[in-house]
Order: C-alpha cells, then structure tokens, then sequence
C-alpha cells in the first residue's frame, strides 16, 4: 500500500555560493567570499522510507558564475539518507556525480601551426563532478499535505580534469539556501 509521502514529488530549489576552495576555508569554516552565485533545481525519487529515515535520489540541473574564471552548468545525481526529528528538522548527508560543462568567463587564445594566437571557441568543454553534501531541514508546514522545508546544505564538490598541468581536480564547496516542496505525482500511469 502506498503511503502519502509516495503519493507526492519533491522539488528542489536553491541559491548558493561557490568557492574554489578546500573544505573547512572561510568564515567559520564554510563562508566564503567573493560571492560566486549560482542555482540548482531538480526533483527525486525514494527508495526506501520508515517513519523517521529515508533512502532517496535526486536528479539536479544547476547554474554557477565563478567571475573571471567560468559559467558552468551542472547536471547530476545524488544518492541520499535522511533522519527526521519529531521536532520538525531532519538532517542529511548526499553522495553525488555528474557532469559539468565549463564556459570560459574570458577570451581564450591559442597558438596555431603559423605561431599566431588566434581566438579559441567559446563552447567551452565537458568535465566530472563528484562530490558530498550535509544539510540541516526545517519543515515549515508539517500538518500540511504537501510539505515544505528550508534548508542549508553544505557541498564539497571536486570538478575533473581541470588544468592537466597543475590542478587536475579542483576543490569546491558551495553553501546553498534550499526550499523543498512537494506536490501530489500525476493520477495517470
């Protein structure tokens, strides 16, 4: 038989701050600055639920600015656990890999048989991404049947290859502000 929280999807949404940094840098260990925004949304699925724990996937497509150095797009997946406190909070730890597209966010050039620079295309280049992330929930609407939670997640996330030469798997880590909704899955099958 399926219970309610079967019966709905959860969607994913957050802002966050990228920094090219090893864990535990910055403020408190984890904010950094300059801010380099970015955005992920997504969905899941899961695969197993008990009263208070939870196995879950997700699916996510994200969005960063990393001035003078790149756009990227993200798309990934992450397996998940979760336990949830009577007290309306959860916490959860993801395991994730995907890819990520890397736009250059300046003029790249490179040498040609003439010995000449010329202008590289602006396509940029596909890469890995690999990473976990440990996030604390708060359900804002626990009586409802459609729950909402906010949330702060902090993902250590490596991006590969990078510069062959001198950084081939570089460092990470965002802090992202999140809000989970659910909505009922579609009565068609």
């Amino acid at each position: 038989m399926a219970s309610p929280v079967d019966s709905l999807r959860p969607f994913y949404f957050s802002v966050f701050s990228n920094a090219t940094l090893l864990p535990g840098s910055g403020f408190a260990g984890i904010i950094n600055t300059p801010v380099h925004p970015g955005f992920t949304f997504g969905t899941g699925f899961t695969y197993r639920q008990t009263k208070n724990n939870s196995l879950f996937q997700t699916v996510k497509l994200g969005y960063f600015y990393h001035r003078l150095a790149q756009h990227a797009l993200q798309l990934y997946s992450e397996a998940g656990y979760e336990h949830q406190f009577n007290c309306g909070f959860s916490f959860r730890t993801l395991l994730g890999l995907g890819y990520l597209h890397s736009i250059p966010d300046m003029e790249v050039f490179e040498l040609n048989s003439d010995g000449e620079y010329e202008r590289a295309g602006r396509f940029g280049r596909p890469q890995g991404m690999g990473g976990l992330t440990i996030g604390l929930d708060y359900n804002i609407n626990n009586k409802s049947s459609h729950p909402m939670r906010i949330g702060l997640d902090y993902q250590v996330w490596f991006q590969f290859p990078f510069v062959q030469e001198y950084v081939p798997v570089l460092p990470n880590t965002a802090l992202h502000l999140s809000l989970t909704f659910s909505i009922p899955k579609s009565a068609s099958k």
